[in-house]
């Protein structure tokens, strides 16, 4: 037998307006979506764009059309899909009404685990962010840890753990397990093949003319991933950088800009295509 849970009263969202709820820690964005020959249909998605996490409550839209305020993607919200970039559809809950609520789905939460929530930094830009840990999982500051990002395995050092009531941001990823000796000896000794890429890459950004200063690179402890910073507007043409240089080396190669940590959806310039919206 399918459980529901209540949201709040259907008459809280009029025809054509939209309200945020947070239910067991997510936020959940409803629609009601009307016009002139339907009757309303309410709509639920993650209140988080999946390309950057932005809110899609604040966004304009049509119908079941909503526009992500941040870069503009444009979803159905009847349907989840986005339809600028397929492969990133929102997370969808079913709804229905009964003796004037709204109530969810519960099944949509039923998988939900307990995972401890760490704050940690990492890459050498010294990023800070939030990352989530199985539940029996104990770190302490400084603990050397293997994190899953969206760009990869990469390494971090533990800050602090976050207490309960500070869990409600959106994990930067993952931490996968503890830094070990045998990690220490798998990782590449000296740093000649990145600086080459450091020095090819700046070296065809200045005899293109683009308006764009390559000023750190390193590469991820997967050692499949080469991450390029870089100072100056997001271009396409970084894009087309990016597929040249992965084309001279055995590396993924990646611009990112040295002001924007990474996103838990994966975007880095030269991929995700948001600089062309």
């Amino acid at each position: 037998m399918t459980d529901w849970i209540p949201l709040g009263d259907v008459s809280e969202i009029k025809p054509g307006s939209r309200k945020l709820y947070t239910l067991k820690g997510t936020e959940i964005a409803v629609f009601h979506v009307a016009g002139p020959d339907q009757p309303g249909t309410f709509y639920a998605v993650e209140d988080s764009c999946p390309h950057q996490g932005a809110s899609l409550i604040e966004g304009d839209g049509c119908g079941t059309e909503v526009n992500c305020p941040l870069h503009d993607w444009t979803f159905d919200v009847a349907t989840g899909e986005c339809l600028d970039f397929p492969e990133f559809p929102l997370t969808r809950f079913e709804l229905k009404e009964e003796a004037g609520l709204l109530l969810v789905n519960a099944a949509a939460f039923a998988d939900t685990q307990a995972t401890n929530v760490f704050l940690v930094r990492y890459s050498v830009m010294g990023w800070v962010d939030h990352f989530s840990a199985d539940a029996e999982d104990n770190y302490r500051h400084r603990d050397r840890v293997v994190l899953q990002t969206s760009r990869g395995e990469e390494l971090g050092e533990i800050l602090s753990s976050i207490e309960a009531s500070d869990k409600s941001a959106t994990p930067a990823g993952s931490i996968l397990r503890e830094f070990t000796p045998l990690d220490q000896e798998q990782l590449p000794v000296g740093n000649e093949l990145t600086a080459e890429v450091f020095r090819d890459c700046r070296e065809l950004i200045q005899e293109r003319g683009m308006p764009t200063e390559i000023i750190d690179c390193e590469q991820l402890f997967d050692q499949q991933t080469v991450v390029l910073y870089y100072l100056g507007s997001r271009l396409p043409a970084l894009e087309i950088l990016a597929q040249e240089l992965n084309a001279r080396y055995p590396w993924r190669i990646v611009f990112h800009p040295v002001d924007e940590a990474p996103a838990a959806s994966g975007c880095s310039d030269g991929g995700c295509g948001c600089d062309q919206k």
